[in-house]
């Protein structure tokens, strides 16, 4: 909806959610459903926590989402239909969003290098450029921006899908020919549903395996539906302590699975 009211920069605003428009370059292009839906029972309880981030068309006078587009939706669910939120006055309002979420851990492999793609031709960053904003090292960027290699199809697929492995989707990237990514992919696909067909429950007991992957299946749903900003400083420290730890172990499995 096009408003011609006027925002100040940085001051919060109670804003109808029928005046904020999805921005065409969300870096965010999933939303998990069920995280989505205990995000909406949290919004229908306690309401919005957290304000949205929002920016003005200047020549429009549309409102546009900058951070924050799941918070919109569960509030749509909730059947709110004003939020707080606060202006952005800045031409960089795709850094914000994509730097936002990526500290949320938001997004999945495929959706942060195409957020970082299409930052760096906007603005002719290099990736130095790219690593400073971020606040990533420059090694990370360069491997993230290589899926930008991998197929259309490939890239489509798991940007519906988080649960591809970004190290195995840089190793894919690092072929020279597509056909090859393709071949490949859908043989680690293949293995996949062997993997899943063989840790299917027997007699209606899970696997060890199967429970292991349900249990962290849960727990990546619970840190994504978690409203960080309401946490004391203790608590926060606690559970940065905690997904750290987690994420070694994680990475140190993964090398073991993915040789």
């Amino acid at each position: 909806m096009v408003t011609t009211e006027s925002y100040a920069p940085n001051q919060l605003y109670t804003i109808p959610l029928a005046d904020l428009q999805a921005d065409v370059n969300q870096p965010r292009k999933f939303l998990d459903p069920q995280a989505l839906e205990e995000l909406t029972a949290s919004v229908t309880q306690h309401g919005i926590l957290e304000p949205i981030l929002f920016r003005q068309d200047k020549q429009t006078g549309v409102l546009y989402v900058v951070a924050g587009e799941r918070r919109c939706a569960a509030a749509r669910q909730a059947n709110l239909t004003t939020v707080p939120a606060v202006f952005i006055d800045s031409d960089n309002y795709a850094e914000i969003s994509l730097v936002e979420n990526l500290l949320r851990q938001d997004l999945n492999p495929v959706e942060e290098a195409e957020a970082l793609e299409r930052l760096r031709t906007d603005h002719a960053y290099k990736q130095e450029d790219l690593a400073r904003i971020i606040g990533k090292a420059p090694i990370t960027i360069s491997e993230t921006l290589s899926l930008m290699k991998l197929p259309q199809e490939i890239r489509d697929e798991c940007r519906q899908d988080p649960t591809v492995p970004k190290n195995f989707l840089v190793t894919l990237a690092r072929n020279k020919q597509q056909r090859s990514m393709l071949s490949q992919y859908a043989k680690y696909k293949q293995q996949r549903a062997k993997a899943a067909e063989k840790t299917a429950p027997v007699s209606g007991r899970r696997s060890p395996a199967a429970t292991l992957a349900a249990s962290l299946e849960a727990s990546g749903k619970k840190v994504t539906a978690m409203d960080f900003s309401t946490l004391t400083e203790s608590d926060l420290t606690l559970v940065i302590e905690a997904i750290t730890g987690l994420k070694d172990t994680l990475e140190n499995a993964l090398s073991k699975v993915l040789k």
